[in-house]
């Protein structure tokens, strides 16, 4: 939990004084003394058995009672005029269900909605002060918020986190570097490369390149829209490393745009090894295999 969502500080965010709590238990003294939070929550399944979003949430009777008693309880709770860690924690579990089971901040805001209508209706019949009901209200409407950005902050941490894990899987996926020949690795780039995205080429071939062994690494860049100078000079850096562990580095694909973009940004290419296709860069890869194992036959048989 984030130090945001503390109970201390969410009150004073929120503006929530002892006086605001003190008045929402006293319309909770008042509702269990007819039940009304039941009734609520019966008038409530009335407007929600007509959502479209019923019958995908709410597949049996035995769901509909298991919710209705979780519901009925989070309101006895939020007209108990405590708010401490505890409460916000239990939003805070609520939060993380509605996004668990991916349910629409659609049908979530518009429920709060028609709460916040059936309960003001209950607060008028609460008979209070005209003072006292238009306080209550206040207070009423200030915790319903407080409560609402306590579980859509969840619902939202829940979808970054998604979406960074996502993220990791498909710069996993987006790294395949590939044993194509005895001593011959290949890595094909595809879309947009940045420098994050370039820092992982560089761990996952140089691990790849140790694993295997390698005697020439090709990278494919011919699927690249488009390089920058951090990313053209991340490129340089992986060949240079690949070269302290004994393995030639080829970069194919070399298309005019990037070339000319290299020349422009004055990138230091040095001795990096460079094709206009993958055929060539294979073809280079295949003849430096075939050098380096005539070289080893030669100085075996002087």
């Amino acid at each position: 939990m984030s130090q945001s969502l503390d109970a201390k500080s969410l009150l004073e965010r929120f503006d929530i004084s002892p006086e605001d709590l003190a008045l929402l238990k006293r319309c909770g003294e008042a509702f269990g003394s007819s039940d009304k939070i039941q009734g609520v929550i019966n008038q409530f399944y009335e407007w929600l058995g007509d959502q479209p979003e019923f019958s995908i949430f709410f597949n049996s009777q035995d769901t509909v009672d298991r919710v209705k008693k979780l519901q009925k309880n989070y309101w006895e709770e939020f007209f108990s005029g405590v708010v401490d860690q505890k409460y916000i924690d239990y939003r805070v579990r609520i939060g993380e269900i509605h996004a668990q089971r991916d349910m629409p901040n659609l049908i979530y805001f518009a429920a709060m909605a028609h709460f916040n209508q059936l309960f003001s209706d209950a607060i008028v019949a609460c008979d209070f002060s005209h003072d006292d009901t238009s306080r209550a209200f206040t207070a009423f409407d200030k915790l319903r918020l407080l409560d609402m950005l306590v579980t859509s902050d969840q619902i939202a941490q829940f979808a970054r986190r998604r979406l960074i894990e996502s993220g990791k899987t498909m710069l996993e996926m987006s790294t395949p570097v590939t044993s194509i020949w005895d001593g011959i690795l290949l890595l094909p780039l595809v879309g947009i490369v940045d420098s994050q995205r370039t820092q992982d080429i560089m761990e996952k071939s140089l691990s790849r390149i140790a694993e295997a062994r390698a005697r020439v690494f090709v990278m494919d860049i011919s699927g690249v829209v488009t390089v920058d100078t951090a990313v053209a000079n991340n490129f340089i850096r992986i060949t240079q490393a690949t070269r302290l562990m004994g393995c030639d580095c080829i970069i194919s694909g070399i298309s005019p745009n990037v070339a000319r973009t290299l020349v422009e940004l004055g990138a230091n290419v040095g001795e990096v090894r460079t094709t206009a296709t993958l055929r060539d860069a294979l073809q280079l890869a295949l003849a430096t295999i075939d050098s380096t194992l005539r070289d080893g036959r030669a100085r075996s048989q002087g």
